[in-house]
């Protein structure tokens, strides 16, 4: 069966081939490359890898020096080439490509979802681009997601090459997000683009992942130029690379908090996603500009610490991250002296401490200090086997430290600990500063429930709970675990005061506050380091006072390696004071590359067979201090945490529950929504 179209290749060839282009094939590691002047010709070498699984096809875009027609690929096909198109061949560009695909798994086509959100994500930017004064471009299937090609006429120089990154770049900070990525690798000379007219074939042709024929679906009757001066609109709408903030005060030692800036100043934000270069904070509206409203003012913090501020209209071009910086704090960047603190003071003991204490010796000898008496100690137990079996599970009495990227699982994890301490019968109290009720709510349901419980929907990996499942599991959990309302302000005095009442009141025994950064500490005096070593200290004696485990939540710093606990953000008696530290990783190519730099871990390594894993950094009551690595598999359908990819973990809920068997392999449940 042939695996291309003839008339979509004709259209393709005669739409890029400026008197000869190239066509190269790749396959795993076979390159295969020709250049040819006609359609005919070119077809005519094509029925050889006809049938060829897995082969793809592209084409380079751009005019060509007329000497490489003279190559030995002329007009015929040659497997492993000395030479292909490099970029000082190209004599003029011709196309400015903008290609939009949805992140996935390497190797395998996108689904049906996937599509349609590259599809929507092609709308926005014709869309923006329109109203830039770009000309209408050809759209294109690339088989997996959409391409849009703006026909332009450019020299092959390095100011061509700036100016098509540039664009490149801004686009992807202002469309790129969690799903769908603007690809921003596509601006050297040479580049190649999909022979329209082919199969896409990555990985296996199945339902859910289907082969797609690429194909041009749009082609303007009149294909207009669009000049450089409207390219440089658009490069113009990247926003400016800042240095990360300096601090206010000469000689003091501290990172810029962006996200406790936005709360100190009550900054308004719609919304946050991910770029290829960071993040993208959508502002309620330009401070500069009220008016400048929706999607037309926003930050950007990129993982270099670099910080930048763009407005898109044309009267606040001139603003940048200092200005915006200034707006809010007008003498941010005028350097000051640090305050200096008094340190010689001694210490005083309180003397109640003294009084309770005073029956003790000034110093221990062996004989004389006590021994832990390991039955008195209460563990809440994880339910995960290998940690519980290494540390014996949470204790109460003690503080531990949560920290993981994002999307490793920290949420999951957390929801889970609970759940498990109430089926224990202990009772949780928890704080969540960046989640929403209902949110956090549905979530502990779908785990509670489990996938015995829960149907899949249409969108890959969304499930719903059975509705007769709801009242049951809502009853269970009633009077075992409580949220902090959020709606009462997040000023962590008054946090701790309620968590004290809870205790009192509801007998909780498992608290956790998620996350550090979420919080308010200005009532607590000192910097900012200061203010987190004050309020670790508090927890510390909180713990063991209230005769509770503590599991506070500590975003990482922005790492270029494997993630160690000395990235954990904050004050350093933040890892140093508390019971326990666990890392939360996901298992990805990051996870593999950077932890076989750092371990020497070959490819089969056992944790990679993993979809995340717990680090143990810390744990003071039984390993000491070392690193234990403790392997779990995620369940898409509960969102539960796994000892083995077969577990089925039953929570008492279901006591009154008639029996049920993991059953359902049917359609998605219909959730209605408009992609166009």
């Amino acid at each position: 069966m042939m695996n291309y179209d003839e008339t979509e290749i004709r259209k393709t060839f005669s739409l890029f081939a400026n008197d000869f282009t190239e066509v190269r094939l790749l396959k795993s590691k076979l390159t295969v490359s020709g250049y040819f002047s006609d359609a005919d010709t070119l077809l005519q070498n094509m029925k050889r890898y006809a049938t060829t699984d897995g082969m793809n096809y592209y084409i380079v875009m751009n005019k060509i020096d007329p000497a490489c027609y003279s190559r030995a690929s002329r007009d015929r096909f040659v497997e492993y080439p000395k030479e292909t198109t490099a970029d000082s061949n190209i004599v003029e560009r011709n196309w400015f490509l903008i290609d939009m695909d949805c992140e996935r798994a390497k190797g395998v086509s996108s689904s049906q979802e996937e599509f349609d959100l590259s599809k929507r994500k092609a709308s926005e930017v014709y869309k923006h681009l329109a109203l830039l004064g770009f000309q209408k471009p050809v759209v294109t299937i690339s088989g997996n997601g959409f391409h849009l090609l703006y026909k332009i006429s450019l020299a092959n120089c390095e100011e061509s090459t700036n100016l098509l990154k540039d664009c490149l770049l801004a686009l992807d900070e202002w469309f790129s997000d969690d799903r769908v990525k603007i690809d921003t690798t596509v601006f050297n000379a040479a580049r190649i683009t999909k022979l329209y007219g082919v199969m896409a074939q990555k990985g296996q042709n199945t339902p859910e992942r289907p082969h797609r024929l690429s194909r041009i679906v749009d082609i303007p009757e009149e294909i207009n130029l669009t000049d450089a001066e409207t390219l440089m609109k658009l490069a113009k709408q990247k926003t400016k690379q800042e240095e990360p903030a300096k601090p206010q005060y000469y000689g003091q030692k501290t990172e810029f908090d962006i996200d406790e800036f936005i709360r100190k100043h009550n900054i308004q934000v719609t919304s946050e996603s991910r770029t290829q270069q960071g993040r993208r904070i959508i502002l309620a509206e330009c401070p500069f500009n009220p008016e400048h409203r929706g999607k037309d003012a926003a930050l950007f913090v990129r993982d270099n610490g670099g910080l930048g501020f763009k407005c898109l209209h044309a009267s606040c071009s001139q603003y940048g991250w200092k200005e915006f910086r200034e707006h809010y704090e007008p003498d941010a960047y005028t350097w000051r002296t640090t305050p200096r603190v008094n340190s010689a003071q001694p210490t005083k003991t309180p003397q109640e401490v003294l009084e309770k204490f005073k029956n003790e010796p000034d110093w221990w000898t062996a004989s004389t200090a006590k021994q832990i008496d390991r039955s008195q100690i209460v563990s809440i137990k994880t339910n995960i086997k290998e940690l519980d079996r290494r540390i014996a599970g949470l204790n109460k009495g003690e503080v531990s430290v949560l920290s993981g990227l994002n999307g490793s699982g920290k949420t999951s994890l957390l929801s889970q600990l609970g759940l498990e301490a109430v089926n224990q019968g202990y009772k949780v109290a928890l704080f969540s500063g960046e989640m929403k009720e209902s949110r956090i709510f549905n979530w502990t349901r779908l785990q509670a429930a489990g996938k015995l419980y829960t149907v899949p929907t249409e969108i890959d990996g969304y499930f719903l709970i059975d509705k007769e499942t709801i009242a049951p599991i809502n009853n269970w959990l009633d009077d075992k675990l409580y949220l902090y309302n959020n709606n009462k302000g997040n000023d962590i005095m008054r946090i701790l005061e309620k968590t004290e009442e809870v205790i009192k009141d509801k007998k909780a025994d498992l608290v956790v506050l998620d996350n550090l950064m979420a919080m308010d500490l200005s009532l607590i005096s000192g910097d900012k380091y200061e203010k987190q070593s004050d309020f670790i200290k508090k927890l510390m004696q909180f713990a063991p006072q209230n005769d509770v485990h503590i599991i506070l939540v500590a975003h990482p710093r922005k790492s270029m390696g494997f993630l160690r606990k000395d990235d954990i953000s904050g004050t350093a008696d933040l890892t140093n004071a508390v019971d326990n530290v666990f890392i939360v990783h996901r298992v990805n190519n990051d996870f593999k590359r950077l932890s076989g730099q750092m371990f020497g871990w070959h490819d089969g390594y056992d944790l990679y067979n993993y979809s995340n894993v717990i680090e143990v950094c810390k744990n003071r009551d039984i390993t000491g201090t070392e690193d234990i690595f403790v392997g779990l598999y995620y369940e898409k359908e509960s969102k539960r945490f796994l000892n083995d990819p077969h577990e089925i973990r039953h929570y008492k809920w279901e006591d009154s529950m008639p029996v049920k068997t993991y059953q359902w392999e049917t359609d998605g449940a219909k959730l209605p929504f408009d992609l166009d």
